[in-house]
This record gives C-alpha cells, structure tokens and sequence, in this order.
C-alpha cells in the first residue's frame, strides 16, 4: 500500500512540475497552431510563447506569418473561418505596426522593412491575463 501511495504522490508532484515548467504554454501554443489560416501562408516567425509581469502577470505569444493576399484578406480569412472560442485570447495585426511589448519587433527586424512585400506579413498574438 506503502509503495502504491508513493507512486501517487510522485506523479501528481511531476505533475505539478510539469505544469509550472511548460505546461502553461500548451493552451496558448494549441490556440494558435490551430487556427485554420488561408492557403499558401508561411510561417516566418515560429510561435513563441512566455510569462511576463509587464503591466500585470499575463500570458503573452506571437507567431509571425506572411500571405500573399495581404494583411487585411488574411485578417478577415482568419476571423470569417475561426470560431469565437477559438479566436479568444488571439489578436490579429499587421507586423509592421506598433506593440507595447512585443515578441517579434519589426522596428528592429531589418530584413522585414528591406522586403517589398511588406503589407503581406501578419502577426498573430495571444495574450490572457493570470
């Protein structure tokens, strides 16, 4: 019984590990791999996700995609083709514009503004308060 009890109590602490390790990045990584994106999209940025306290403890991720429809079509391609769960939390916007803390900062991306392309790229955002 002794070794039963054991076995219990260290799985439920890896558990908890776990969690606190990476497992809080799983739904914000699942909401945004998930959303159901216009054809021919690329990925140019991978999804990054992480805690941070700025302004208060949230979650906050990016992901940076480009399309050959533009901003704005892919915008509305993703908002007319998602559901609203699965668009809670997530924030569409143009890659080029301005953001209080972000991940992906095109201010400082030099090969983004040597693109001509530039209104292709898109960056998806999730951000929820803890």
């Amino acid at each position: 019984m002794k070794k039963w009890l054991r076995k219990i109590g260290l799985a439920a602490v890896a558990l908890i590990l776990f969690y606190f390790v990476a497992g809080w990045k799983m739904p914000a990584v699942w909401r945004m791999e998930t959303l159901k994106l216009p054809k021919g999209c690329k990925t140019v940025y991978h999804t990054k996700i992480r805690i941070t306290d700025v302004y208060w403890l949230h979650i906050d991720g990016e992901k940076v995609i480009k399309c050959d429809m533009g901003y704005e079509a892919a915008k509305a391609y993703i908002e007319e083709n998602n559901s609203a769960k699965q668009l809670e939390h997530i924030n569409i916007s143009w890659y080029g514009g301005m953001s209080s803390d972000p991940i992906y900062d095109a201010e400082y991306d030099e090969s983004f503004w040597q693109q001509e392309d530039r209104e292709d790229y898109v960056k998806i955002s999730y951000f929820k308060k803890l």
